[in-house]
């Protein structure tokens, strides 16, 4: 028999992604807010499941679920203080209701998407062994991720595998254009001014979309709960990547210099590459596929 997996934020980049990949090899059920904005691909081995995850209904869900994989995160990550209680329900309360919902079942194994964005103030690239200090200010959004984390690492004896995954700049063809990637190009594009901090500006690691669901179908292979970072092997400078995006869009990006401070948020992928995948896709190639 097929296992069966529960997908959450089945119609964002990576998810719809993923569920195109694990529907191949295993009935996916994907959970959507509207039926009607499908992003993905349906076939025989994919169940669309219309659920409100800010006031999810258990009933709704079949009761012989394996995997669950929960990817979605809050519509309101940016509005703050009005999208506080949406992100409270969506990143910390709805994936603790799933997961003690997950050990009635007897769902074997668990993966929550966290975010890169837990680790802050850091100058080099970020291991996943780094002590977070709990007690800084880095964001609403980022503390619900990383609330959720410690939350969710107490049902770690209660699945075969707990894996915690945190994404650093995800991007792709079709993606959102509030993130970061989509908006820089559409800035570029409508000769809107970019704003950056001191000479380069913050120094990251995107990965690809392709990649990045390539490496959430590896989880499955694991044989312990682990934390993994998500991200790419090329750091580039904001102000690199603007230039290169501009580059290919054969326009010159309007950019305008600060002298605030700004630290990096670079990840480091050696347990992503030991234990999952090794990217394939490099930046250049990533952004011209993003760009259409």
């Amino acid at each position: 028999m097929k296992k069966k997996i529960l997908i959450t934020g089945a119609n964002g980049l990576l998810g719809r992604n993923l569920v195109e990949l694990l529907s191949k090899k295993y009935k996916v059920y994907a959970l959507v807010q509207d039926k009607k904005k499908i992003k993905f691909k349906i076939n025989k081995n994919i169940s669309i499941l219309e659920i409100d995850l800010a006031n999810i209904n258990l009933k709704k869900l079949p009761s012989d679920i394996d995997i669950i994989y929960y990817l979605a995160q809050s519509n309101q990550f940016k509005n703050f203080p009005r999208g506080t209680s949406d992100m409270i329900s969506v990143n910390i309360i709805t994936p603790n209701i799933l997961a003690k919902w997950g050990i009635q079942k007897g769902v074997k194994k668990f993966i929550y998407t966290s975010t890169g964005g837990v680790y802050s103030g850091q100058i080099k690239s970020i291991k996943e062994n780094k002590n977070i200090n709990a007690n800084k200010q880095i964001g609403f959004y980022n503390n619900t991720k990383l609330s959720a984390e410690m939350l969710l690492r107490n049902y770690t004896n209660n699945f075969e595998t707990l894996t915690i995954i945190r994404p650093f700049f995800i991007y792709g063809f079709g993606q959102k254009k509030n993130m970061l990637i989509p908006k820089l190009i559409l800035n570029i594009k409508n000769n809107k001014e970019i704003t950056i901090h001191g000479n380069q500006g913050i120094k990251i690691n995107p990965i690809y979309v392709t990649d990045a669901a390539n490496a959430m179908f590896k989880i499955l292979n694991l044989k312990k709960s682990m934390i993994i970072n998500l991200c790419g092997k090329e750091v580039i400078s904001l102000k690199t990547l603007i230039l290169l995006i501009g580059k290919y869009l054969k326009k010159k990006p309007i950019i305008k210099y600060n002298h605030l401070f700004q630290s990096n948020l670079i990840g480091n992928s050696i347990l992503m590459r030991k234990k999952l995948i090794n990217p394939k896709i490099d930046l250049k190639k990533g952004i011209k596929m993003t760009i259409g």
